[in-house]
C-alpha cells in the first residue's frame, strides 16, 4: 500500500506533467516544430529540463502527447455513424478559431519527424474512430476521405480565410459541406439526394414507331400477242 508521502509524490507528478502538456500545446500551436524548445517549456512550468525527458522522453513523443490529448481526439471517443456528416458540419462552425489541432498541424508539416507523428496519429486519433463507426466496405478509405475533406476546408477556413467559409455564409454552406461528408462516407459512392415521388420528373418512355403495312402489289403481266394463223 502507498503511503501518503508517495500518494504526495505521484499527484504532483501528474499536475506537473499537464502542466507540462499544456504549456507544449500552446507553443505547438503557435510557432513551427523546430522553434519550440523544451528548455522553453520547462523554463515556462519552472521545472527542469531533465523533468520534461523524464516524462515524455524527447521532442518527438512529446509532440505526440500533445496530439492525443488534444480536445478534438476527446470529442471522437464516441461517434453516431448515422449523425457523422450532420454533426460534423454542424461543428465545422461551432469550433471555428478554437482548433488547436489544425494550427498544429499546420506549423508542423514542413517537419519529417513532426509528420511521421502525425501520419500515426491521425490513422488511430482521426481516421480510426470513424472508421470504426462505419459499417460495409472500405471502412478506411471512407474514413479517411471523410477526414481528408474536413482539414482541407478547415485549412480553407481558418489559414486562408476564404469568405464561403466563414460563419456570415455557414446558412449557405453547411449544407454542401454535410453533402459532401456524406459522400465521402457513402458505400457505394456518392450520396445522392433522395427523390419525393411528387416531384419526380415522369420518366420518357420510347415511343415505337409503327411502320404502316405495306402491301406488294404484283406486277402486271404484259399482254400476250397472239399470233395470226
Amino acid at each position: 500500500m502507498a503511503t501518503l508521502a508517495e500518494l504526495q509524490e505521484k499527484r504532483g507528478g501528474e499536475i506537473t506533467r499537464r502542466r507540462i502538456l499544456e504549456a507544449a500545446r500552446a507553443r505547438f500551436s503557435t510557432a513551427s516544430y523546430e522553434d519550440v524548445k523544451l528548455r522553453d517549456i520547462a523554463a515556462e512550468v519552472g521545472v527542469d529540463v531533465a523533468l520534461v525527458h523524464r516524462a515524455f522522453g524527447s521532442k518527438e513523443q512529446l509532440f505526440s502527447a500533445v496530439l492525443s490529448t488534444s480536445k478534438e481526439v476527446e470529442s471522437r471517443s464516441a461517434l453516431d455513424a448515422s449523425r457523422l456528416s450532420a454533426d460534423f458540419a454542424d461543428g465545422f462552425f461551432s469550433a471555428a478559431g478554437q482548433n488547436e489541432t489544425l494550427q498544429i498541424v499546420v506549423r508542423s508539416l514542413t517537419n519529417p519527424q513532426a509528420r511521421e507523428v502525425l501520419r500515426a496519429r491521425s490513422l488511430t486519433e482521426f481516421i480510426g474512430p470513424v472508421a470504426a463507426a462505419l459499417e460495409g466496405p472500405s471502412a478506411h478509405e471512407r474514413a479517411t476521405l471523410f477526414n481528408a475533406c474536413l482539414v482541407g476546408m478547415a485549412i480553407f477556413r481558418e489559414v486562408l480565410g476564404a469568405e464561403a467559409l466563414q460563419d456570415d455564409n455557414s446558412a449557405k454552406t453547411r449544407p454542401l459541406i454535410e453533402r459532401i461528408l456524406a459522400a465521402c462516407l457513402a458505400e457505394g459512392g456518392a450520396a445522392e439526394p433522395k427523390e419525393d415521388d411528387s416531384t419526380k420528373a415522369p420518366r420518357r418512355t420510347r415511343r415505337t414507331i409503327e411502320k404502316p403495312a405495306t402491301t406488294k402489289v404484283g406486277r402486271r403481266r404484259a399482254p400476250t400477242k397472239t399470233r395470226n394463223a
